[in-house]
């Protein structure tokens, strides 16, 4: 899980900053751990993983969507909904309601994505110096 969550900031080009924005990632298995929040694999026949998402609580009835991507090499084959479809489930039995997310506008896919799930922008809820735009769903 490590392996694919630098592999994810690698693709954004992100260095790591464990103590701070990155603090899910250095610490996955607590982050993770099926109480607070889950992570999730997307995984191709052969078993190799080729994306990830993750939801989190940030507080009751709240969730928060993180470090969903598909591999660039895998994108474009109808990975990405299936994908939102697990995160939204599992928001669902975390008890969320709504869920939050941030991103880049350069990831013009996924926020394509957001939107056809009826995500809308809203204001920045967590000071986030590498998103640029921040959305939620009612669940």
């Amino acid at each position: 899980m490590a392996r694919e969550l630098a592999a994810y900031l690698d693709f954004l080009g992100e260095p790591l900053d464990g103590d701070g924005l990155d603090r899910d990632i250095a610490r996955w298995q607590e982050a993770y751990d099926g109480a607070r929040g889950v992570m999730l694999l997307v995984v191709d026949p052969a078993a190799a993983v080729v994306g990830t998402a993750a939801v989190r609580l940030l507080a009751p009835g709240m969730g928060e969507l993180k470090r969903m991507w598909i591999r660039p090499e895998h994108q474009g084959r109808g990975l990405g909904r299936p994908l939102m479809d697990a995160c939204l489930g599992e928001a669902r039995g975390l008890g969320c309601h709504r869920l939050r997310l941030d991103s880049e506008r350069r990831l013009e896919a996924a926020v394509h994505l957001y939107r056809a799930y009826g995500f809308t922008e809203i204001a920045d809820y967590n000071g986030n110096p590498r998103a640029e735009l921040w959305m939620e769903a009612r669940l």
